[in-house]
């Protein structure tokens, strides 16, 4: 005759000889689950570390596509001055022959003027473009320091959405 093991049930004080498994287990799934997080945090800490490094290199590229835009802003400036102050030279002395004097230096005078109206017109739309170009790299580097105070943990400041 075989031996029966009797199972003892765990109301009446029966001990287990490993321990209590099912908190093993459980111990053992919140060990990995920390695991992965903290692998998680790693890999979101690195590529908000990649993400400034670009930012900071944008930053640094606004600075300087700023800087370019106004320096050819002002040489455009110089030169369209340049140019209206050579024909507004040659006109001075034109005369058509046959004519009146005076009626072709009016004529020339008004096409000066003209030549003078769309330039005033191109300068316009050249600083509208530079403005624009300052609002947005104002822009970009207002949203570059929300990213990187919101990865240190800083408050957002002096950011300004008018």
């Amino acid at each position: 005759m075989a031996l029966r093991r009797q199972k003892v049930p765990a109301e009446l004080g029966g001990h287990h000889i490993f321990g209590d498994e099912d908190a093993a287990a459980m111990q053992a799934e919140l060990d990995e689950l920390r695991n992965q997080l903290g692998a998680l945090a790693e890999r979101v800490n690195a590529q908000f570390t990649s993400i400034a490094a670009h930012a900071e290199i944008a930053r640094e590229q606004i600075s300087v596509v700023r800087e370019e835009a106004r320096a050819d802003m002002e040489r455009t400036r110089e030169m369209l001055i340049g140019l209206i102050e050579t024909v507004r030279s040659e006109a001075a002395g034109l005369h058509a022959t046959g004519s009146a004097p005076g009626a072709s230096v009016a004529s020339a005078h008004e096409r000066v003027g003209g030549v003078e109206a769309a330039v005033a017109s191109l300068q316009g739309s050249v600083e509208e473009l530079a403005s624009r170009q300052m609002r947005m790299g104002d822009t970009m580097a207002a949203f570059i320091d929300t990213m990187l105070a919101e990865t240190r943990g800083e408050p957002v400041a002096g950011l300004s959405l008018g």
